[in-house]
C-alpha cells in the first residue's frame, strides 16, 4: 500500500509541477497569436487549468495524508510532512487569491484583445512563487528533512 501511495503522491506532484511549467510556455506561445485567437485560447486554457490542477492537487493531498495515516515511517510531527502541509496551504491561498486575480486579468486582456503581454508578465510573477514553494516542498520530501 505504501509504495502505491508514494507512486501516486509523486505522480500528483509531477503533474502539479509539470503542469505549471507547461502553462508558462503555453501562455507565452498563445500571447504571440493574433489578439482574437489569443483571447479565445486563453479562455480555454484557463478553464482547462481548473479541471487539471484540481485533481492533481487533490491527489497530492490525499496520498500524503494516506501515507502518514498508514505508514509507521511517517508522522504528523515530521518536519518534511509539516512543510508539505504548509506548502499545500500556502499554495492554495496564493492560487485562490493572487493566482485567480492574475489569471482573470489575463483572460480579460485576451477578451479585450490588448494588454495580453503585460497581463502575462503579472501572471508569470505570481507563478514564480508557486514554483518556489513547490521546490521547497520537493527538497524537503526528497531529503526527508527533520527525520
Amino acid at each position: 500500500m505504501r509504495d502505491v501511495l508514494i507512486f501516486l503522491h509523486i505522480l500528483g506532484v509531477a503533474g502539479w509541477l509539470g503542469g505549471g511549467i507547461h502553462s508558462v510556455f503555453t501562455f507565452s506561445a498563445v500571447a504571440d497569436l493574433e489578439p482574437e485567437a489569443a483571447g479565445a485560447a486563453i479562455q480555454q486554457l484557463n478553464k482547462r487549468e481548473d479541471r487539471y490542477f484540481g485533481p492533481s492537487l487533490a491527489l497530492v493531498l490525499l496520498t500524503g495524508i494516506g501515507l502518514v495515516l498508514t505508514s509507521d515511517a511517517y508522522d504528523w510531527g515530521d518536519t518534511f510532512v509539516l512543510i508539505g502541509l504548509g506548502v499545500f496551504v500556502v499554495a492554495a491561498i496564493l492560487n485562490s487569491t493572487i493566482g485567480k486575480r492574475n489569471g482573470q486579468r489575463l483572460v480579460d486582456a485576451g477578451a479585450a484583445g490588448s494588454g495580453i503581454r503585460e497581463a502575462l508578465k503579472t501572471w508569470r510573477r505570481g507563478s514564480v512563487w508557486d514554483f518556489v514553494i513547490l521546490f521547497v516542498a520537493l527538497w524537503a520530501m526528497i531529503t526527508k528533512l527533520g527525520s
